[in-house]
Parts: C-alpha cells; sequence; structure tokens
C-alpha cells in the first residue's frame, strides 16, 4: 500500500488547520484535540479522592478554579444535572507526573492550599458536543483560593475529595458523567480517537446499519490508522469480501448508484483497499500501516466500507471524523491517583489516563 501515501500527502496540502485556543489545558496537546477515552473521574464517584500532578500548567500562572469537559467520542447523549459535595487542595508536588506515589501524602507538597473547602458545587446538564472536541469546559469547578505556580515552575498536585453527590438518580451514587480523558503512553505513541456521526447502510439482508470506528497513531516516525468495522458484508467462506476506508478533507453525501440508501458521506481524495476479508458475521479489525507522518491539526473525513466482489453485495459505514495528532510528549507530563470509593483512604492507584482539564 506504500504507492497510496503520495497522494495522501498530497491530500494533506489542500486541507486546513483546525483553529488554535491558547487556554491552560492539560494534557497541553490536548487544548485543540479530544482525548483518548473518556472517564467518571472524580465527579462521577460516589466517594473518591483523586489526585492529578500537572507538569504542563506555565510557571507564574495564577489558577482560580478548573473545569472539565464532555467526551465527544462515546455515542452517549444527554448526561442529567447532579451536584458533587467536594474540596480541593493544591499544591506543588515534590516529583513529576511520571513519578506519582500510590501514596497520597506523598504527592503533596509543603503549604498545600485549600483552595476550594468543602462545599457543594452544581452542575448542568451535558450532551454530546456537535464536534470533537466540545467547544466549552463546561463542568467547572470554582475556587475561593487562588494559587499561583512559581516562577521556576514545577508540577502541581490537584487533590480532590469527592464526599458525596446528588442526582435526579437520588444521593450518593455512581454516576457517569463522561469526561474527555486522555493516556500519555510514555513510549512514543500518541492515540487520536475518531468522533463518529451519520449512519451507514446495512447489508443485503440485513436491517442493522454497518458501522466503524477509527483511531489515528502518531508512533513517531509513522502513522496509523487503525479501522473496527461491524454489521458489513459477511463473507460467504470464498474469501471474496472486500473492506476499504476513503479519507476526505470535507464532508459530502453521494447516494450510491441502485443504492440510495448507502451514501459516500467523505469528499474522498483518496482511498485504501484494506488487507484481510470479513468474518462470517461482517466484521473486520485491521488498518493502515506504515503511514507517513502527517503534520498536526488537519481534520479528515473518513468512511470504511465493505463489497462482495462477486455478487455486488456492499455496505457503507457511517463517517468519522479525526484530527491528525501531534508527535506525543517526550515524557509524561500528567498523571492520576485514585481511590474508587473511599475519599478518606490514603492510598490509590496510579494511571496516566487523566481527565483533560481547563484551568482558569
Amino acid at each position: 500500500m506504500a504507492n497510496h501515501h503520495r497522494p495522501f500527502l498530497i491530500l494533506c496540502g489542500a486541507l486546513g488547520l483546525t483553529s488554535a485556543n491558547a487556554q491552560s489545558v492539560s494534557p497541553a496537546d490536548r487544548t485543540n484535540l479530544e482525548g483518548s477515552s473518556f472517564t467518571h473521574y472524580p465527579l462521577g464517584r460516589a466517594s473518591t479522592r483523586m489526585q492529578t500532578l500537572h507538569d504542563d500548567l506555565p510557571a507564574g500562572t495564577v489558577l482560580r478554579g478548573h473545569a472539565y469537559r464532555r467526551d465527544a467520542a462515546q455515542l452517549r447523549g444527554v448526561v442529567d444535572p447532579f451536584a458533587c459535595d467536594l474540596q480541593v487542595t493544591v499544591s506543588m508536588a515534590p516529583h513529576g507526573a511520571a513519578a506519582a506515589a500510590t501514596t497520597f501524602a506523598n504527592n503533596v507538597g509543603a503549604n498545600p492550599i485549600v483552595v476550594l473547602p468543602r462545599t457543594t458545587v452544581p452542575f448542568a446538564g451535558t450532551n454530546r458536543p456537535a464536534l470533537d472536541p466540545a467547544t466549552v469546559f463546561e463542568l467547572v469547578v470554582p475556587w475561593t483560593q487562588p494559587f499561583t505556580v512559581p516562577a521556576g515552575g514545577g508540577t502541581v498536585c490537584v487533590d480532590i475529595e469527592v464526599f458525596g453527590n446528588n442526582s435526579a438518580g437520588g444521593s450518593n451514587r455512581n454516576l457517569s458523567p463522561y469526561l474527555d480523558a486522555h493516556t500519555q503512553y510514555g513510549n512514543g505513541r500518541n492515540e487520536q480517537e475518531g468522533y463518529r456521526t451519520g449512519l451507514g447502510c446495512a447489508a443485503p439482508g440485513s436491517s442493522t446499519p454497518s458501522y466503524a470506528t477509527m483511531t489515528m497513531w502518531h508512533l513517531g516516525s509513522a502513522m496509523q490508522l487503525d479501522v473496527a468495522l461491524r454489521q458489513g458484508v459477511a463473507d460467504d467462506g470464498s474469501g471474496a469480501t472486500r473492506i476499504w476506508v476513503e479519507l476526505g478533507h470535507s464532508r459530502q453525501a453521494f447516494a450510491w448508484p441502485g443504492r440510495p440508501d448507502c451514501t459516500m458521506a467523505s469528499s474522498t481524495e483518496v482511498w485504501f483497499q484494506l488487507p484481510g476479508t470479513t468474518t462470517s458475521t461482517g466484521s473486520f479489525d485491521g488498518g493502515l500501516t506504515g503511514m507517513p507522518v502527517l503534520p498536526p491539526g488537519y481534520r479528515l473525513w473518513c468512511q470504511a466500507g465493505s463489497i462482495h466482489t462477486g455478487n455486488g453485495d456492499l455496505a457503507f459505514g457511517d463517517v468519522t471524523t479525526l484530527v491528525t495528532p501531534p508527535a506525543a510528549p517526550g515524557s509524561v507530563t500528567v498523571s492520576r491517583v485514585a481511590h474508587a470509593t473511599d475519599h478518606a483512604s490514603t492510598t490509590g492507584t496510579v494511571s496516566l489516563s487523566v481527565p483533560v482539564m481547563q484551568f482558569f
């Protein structure tokens, strides 16, 4: 497939960059990019303690609060309003994010400041954003006491204790607010999850539209696009099914001749046949490997499909849009330590999957 890479680079030369928007967002490279996953920590837990360690907040910045945004990639709709009983303490950690300790006290620096004494913070209901990432960090936690990152910089430790909550479902129950989150792998990989939209069409004989999830990886010296197709044209054992993916710089609507229910939804400047066949249930897991490194910030519109080369049966998946990611940070810059069920716990589990947070 290497011969397809040159036209793909030509395609990228015609694309427009996503808008830049300078905000104190951590992880810093997620300011204008969707995170690679979602989380319900900390706001969705009935009782929890969670610390996030941030190496990437600018020196000298005065912090007056923080906020979270809705995850866009998951196909989840309305989240009802809720309120959290919580407290926030901030300090300069004695070590970097990569060295986060399982003992909470070991991550707290000298002279911690309770920037928000225990109080109930209300959060409005949210809905899935119309495009990734969410344009607003809707779930805001304003502090009553500011915190200044020292002029020499360092690692900020945000220590959040959730004592309980209230929602339409009752009190002190685990919730699913679907907060945007991102994982820093620390090994040169950077993951960009796709945003699914629209509907595909069903394979002949099926009533379920085909769909696909896609993820783009920046691997340092190359890029990769993972494609997971479902409800495609099933292979009948002949090996005659083929899978493809289209990539374009804009969205369109072109009905396939003879199948008005099947719409090509990408401008399709280039397309690739993917190696392999579908399964007997119409599934496929594979993708494009060894792609050239693309400049960050280009929005692509991608669509996968399947066809039986013997009888002509075909099905288009829904359309996925994603933005080409930058190279991964040279080291881990953000980490998380959390205990899932007890705000009074002295220890937690370290993770590199962190909620995307805005500081203001």
